[in-house]
C-alpha cells in the first residue's frame, strides 16, 4: 500500500528529520521506518537527518526541543506541519496524503481557506493522537491540508501522547483525537471542516 500511494508522488519532496543519536534504539527504529518510505518512494521522496548535538545550527533555527521531529515545508518554503510521531499504524495515510498535496496533489480546503485567510490570525493546531485511534487520521488529514493551503499562516502539530506523554498530560487527555487551537479551549473527538475554520475565525 505504502508503494503503491508513494508512487502517486508528483515531484520530489525533502523532510527535516531531527533524531537523537545517543538514544540508540529510538534512532535507529526511526531511521529504519523513514528509510522504507525512502525506498518506496521511486526517489520522490527524502529525508534530511539532523542529529541532535550543540553544534547543530538547524536546532535553533527551528526551534527544536523534542526529538523524533518531522517538518513538512510547503513549496515556498513555509514551515506548516510538525510531527512528534513517527508515522506508523493508523497515523502512515495521513502521513501519505500530506505527502501528496506536498506533491501536487489538489488540496480541497485551499480554496476556502484563501477566502477567508484574511480573516484567520496566525493560529498553531496542536492535533492529540495514537497509532490505534480509527478517528485520527481523518482529522490529521484534513488539519494537515488546512495548514499547507494557509501559506504558512497556519502551522498543525500532530503528537502522539502515547510518545510524548508529557504533552498528553499537560492537556490532562483521555480520548483522542485531541484538537487545541492556539491553546484555546479543545475539540474533542471528529469534526467537521466546517467547524474547524469557524473556530480559526474565532479565535
Amino acid at each position: 500500500m505504502i508503494r503503491q500511494e508513494l508512487g502517486k508522488l508528483q515531484k520530489p519532496i525533502t523532510l527535516k528529520v531531527f533524531i537523537d543519536k545517543k538514544n540508540d534504539l529510538e534512532s535507529k527504529e526511526t531511521s529504519s521506518i523513514l528509510k522504507m518510505y525512502e525506498e518506496n518512494s521511486e526517489g520522490k521522496l527524502r529525508f534530511e537527518i539532523n542529529p541532535l548535538n550543540e553544534y547543530n545550527n538547524s536546532l535553533y533555527k527551528y526551534q527544536i526541543d523534542r526529538v523524533p521531529t518531522i517538518i513538512m515545508n510547503d513549496a515556498e518554503g513555509n514551515e506548516c506541519i510538525r510531527y512528534f510521531a513517527i508515522p506508523q499504524g493508523s497515523e502512515v495515510k495521513p502521513f501519505i496524503q500530506t505527502l501528496q498535496i506536498l506533491s501536487g496533489r489538489k488540496n480541497y480546503f485551499e480554496e476556502a481557506l484563501k477566502e477567508n485567510l484574511s480573516n484567520i490570525k496566525a493560529s498553531i493546531i496542536k492535533v492529540m493522537v495514537t497509532k490505534s485511534c480509527a478517528y485520527c487520521p481523518e482529522l490529521v488529514n484534513m488539519v494537515s491540508q488546512f495548514a499547507l493551503g494557509s501559506s504558512g499562516k497556519i502551522k498543525a502539530e500532530i503528537i502522539d501522547i502515547l510518545e510524548n506523554p508529557d504533552i498528553g498530560n499537560m492537556y490532562d487527555i483521555v480520548t483522542v483525537p485531541y484538537i487545541v487551537i492556539n491553546n484555546s479551549d479543545p475539540l474533542i473527538g471528529l469534526i467537521k471542516p466546517n467547524e474547524l475554520l469557524e473556530r480559526l475565525l474565532e479565535n
